[in-house]
């Protein structure tokens, strides 16, 4: 009687430790879909980030060129 409980609970433990198995394949491939969306919502995220930075500068320079130009006196005064 005890051999064969034994062999029992060895079989339970064998099946419980599969289904563990499967368990973790299952949440690895998860991890793995979601740390490459990630990874590729980073690179989207960075890239729009630098347009916008550029964006930002040149706008920035145009303004300052045209305020210059605004406060440019290039008409001689005789005195």
């Amino acid at each position: 009687m005890s051999v064969c409980l034994l062999q029992e609970s060895m079989e339970t433990v064998h099946r419980r430790l599969e289904r563990s198995r499967q368990m973790q394949m299952v949440l690895r491939a998860f991890e793995a879909r979601a740390r490459n969306l990630l990874e590729d919502n980073l690179w989207r995220v960075s890239f729009w980030s630098c347009v916008n930075l550029l964006v930002l500068l040149s706008v920035a320079l145009t303004q300052v060129y045209t305020v210059r130009r605004l406060f440019d006196d290039r008409r001689r005064v005789c005195s």
